[in-house]
């Protein structure tokens, strides 16, 4: 796999400026073209939106019966954009500004509630800001209200996800994503704190930096759930992974550096080392977590994304079958066709000894590289129970391109390069293959995961096995009763 980033701008805390040139035709039509020239596939757009009426924003201004838009700023470009139902789009360039957080980041149930979930900073600590505080009102509105209306301007395929997406950017986002959404520099709150008391914050947003983004991971990648439980006379083990980020992990840093000082070692190497390094440990905590357990969880809720090929090589290690072969689905040099591209995968660092039935738990904030862990461990057999994932099926950190500048807005915008397709039964081949033919083929039941044929979770998401909606006493006790409840029910349906 190679080391692709499938992220949030805070692990990966680098601002790319677009140059701005003098416009030869406006913004709209400018966009209009880049889009239609080199996006990934506007066929599979156009299914999605058919088959997803409910989910659908905006209007598709690559399609000839609308007219180009306006974009004189970012709110119109967002607006416009929305219509891709794509997660993977970003607005860069000068006036977007680098990447800036609250300190915290929060969560959303199903029906709108908002939670304080981590607090990665001292400053929102010393404000009186506690991890499991209900969001109340932000800058005077309504917190419910507040997460509807800043859902429609993000970016993404699904309503819940965008809600989710909307909470995550609230804690942390670049200053044009603030600026869009209504926010300034600083952001008011009334908060219901776990001993029932209210009380009012003012936080202010921050630089993210390299220390903050370790505090943060650190953060993320703390359990919700208890090490050990029950639920209907099973023995529950559990597993957190919060994000794929191993240039803050000590195992890889070391393992990576020794291996780089080696005679002849390549870079590649030395990564791989680092890699394996981490596996090697999660390899020991799943041992631990499964031993004497009837059933391993691995929670990758509010899972924010990270390396690619971290995450693969620990599905690798908890699968319980080869993972599955996955391509890179890129723009065709003739109309009507796409092109498929195998991603590269690298030898396994190991596997786990112990084995217990696997469930993997999702949510709508399971984003990127954490839906792509939990779509190769469902192709290997696992179950997966809790919300549809985000959707970011693509990536636009893949070809690390600054984006197209619209000088008009002052603005550049940042396009998913890709999206990727997994194929479980080995069907696909490299190459250009019919668009239409392809899209149908993904499109199978409404956008379906299958272990028979080829399947894609952009903008749909990974559909679940086992539905579990999020509430917010699933916020405020992380999900345990629930959770309890759909294992009895799955050993009561015989699935466990």
């Amino acid at each position: 796999m190679q080391a692709k980033i499938r992220t949030i701008a805070a692990l990966c805390v680098l601002n790319v400026l677009g140059s701005v040139r003098a416009a030869k035709v406006d913004d709209g039509t400018q966009l209009r073209m880049q889009v239609t020239r080199s996006y990934p596939s506007l066929r599979y757009v156009e299914r999605y939106r058919h088959d997803f009426p409910d989910e659908v924003q905006g209007h598709p201004f690559w399609s000839a019966d609308h007219a180009a838009p306006s974009l004189s700023d970012a709110s119109a470009l967002t607006r416009a954009l929305a219509a891709l139902q794509d997660q993977h789009v970003a607005l860069v360039g000068a006036s977007a500004g680098k990447s800036e957080t609250l300190g915290v980041l929060f969560r959303t149930a199903s029906d709108g509630s908002v939670i304080v979930w981590r607090v990665f900073d001292a400053a929102a600590g010393n404000a009186q800001v506690g991890e499991g505080d209900r969001v109340l009102t932000i800058d005077g509105q309504d917190a419910r209200a507040w997460m509807q209306r800043a859902a429609t301007l993000t970016f993404g395929g699904q309503r819940r996800g965008r809600y989710a997406e909307a909470a995550t950017e609230l804690g942390l986002a670049t200053p044009v994503v603030h600026r869009v959404a209504g926010l300034g520099s600083t952001v008011a709150m009334r908060l219901h704190g776990a001993r029932g008391q209210t009380k009012a914050v003012t936080l202010s947003y921050k630089p993210m930096d390299a220390e903050l983004a370790r505090s943060m991971t650190a953060a993320i990648n703390r359990a919700d759930l208890p090490r050990h439980f029950m639920a209907a006379g099973l023995r529950i083990g559990t597993l957190r992974m919060g994000a794929f980020a191993p240039q803050y992990d000590d195992a890889f840093v070391a393992a990576a550096d020794a291996a780089s000082k080696r005679p002849g070692a390549s870079d590649d190497a030395a990564m791989l080392a680092g890699y394996c390094a981490v596996a090697r440990n999660v390899i020991r905590d799943a041992d631990t977590a499964a031993r004497d357990a009837d059933v391993l969880v691995l929670d990758l809720r509010g899972n924010l994304g990270g390396f690619d090929r971290e995450a693969w090589l620990l599905a690798d290690a908890l699968g319980t079958r080869p993972s599955l072969a996955t391509y890179d689905l890129f723009a065709g040099t003739q109309a009507g066709t796409v092109r498929l591209a195998k991603e590269p995968t690298d030898p396994s660092c190991g596997h786990v000894t112990t084995r217990a039935p696997l469930v993997v738990l999702t949510d709508a904030g399971t984003r990127s590289a954490g839906e792509f862990m939990a779509s190769w461990l469902w192709a290997s057999g696992a179950t997966v129970v809790g919300e549809p994932t985000v959707g970011a099926g693509g990536g636009f950190e893949f070809n690390g391109e600054p984006g197209t500048p619209l000088p008009g807005s002052g603005y550049a915008v940042r396009l998913s390069g890709n999206f990727s397709v997994f194929d479980p039964a080995g069907t696909l081949a490299e190459g250009e293959h019919a668009e239409g033919a392809l899209v149908d083929m993904l499109a199978q039941d409404h956008f379906a995961p299958s272990r028979t044929r080829p399947f894609a979770i952009q903008s749909v998401g990974l559909r679940p096995d086992v539905a579990l909606s999020t509430t917010l006493a699933d916020l405020q006790d992380g999900g345990l009763s629930s959770l309890v409840k759909a294992l009895a029910k799955m050993k009561a349906d015989r699935r466990l």
